[in-house]
């Protein structure tokens, strides 16, 4: 799946979807028996409950659940970027 850009960081997004409960946070993921080249320890994702490894600017489920609202139409960027600047 192709993740578009979006106009503002995954985690201020992440807390304006949560609050009009657009989403959800997920169970963390099983920790890997063998941990991946990319693993980071000291980053944690917030879509993940918390969960050690990567941060929310580099969860590739969370990019996909906001490339399917967007798609949908149902994230009003405009209106997010307004509240920003007010």
């Amino acid at each position: 799946m192709h993740i578009n850009p979006i106009p503002m960081k995954y985690a201020d997004l992440f807390m304006r979807l949560l609050k009009r409960k657009l989403i959800y946070t997920k169970a963390p993921p099983p920790m890997p028996v063998k941990l991946i080249a990319r693993y980071r320890p000291d980053l944690f994702c917030a879509f993940h409950q918390g969960a050690p490894g990567h941060d929310i600017e580099h969860c590739f489920a969370f990019q996909k659940v906001v490339q399917k609202l967007v798609q949908k139409n149902l994230i009003p960027f405009e209106e997010f970027e307004f509240e920003c600047a007010g």
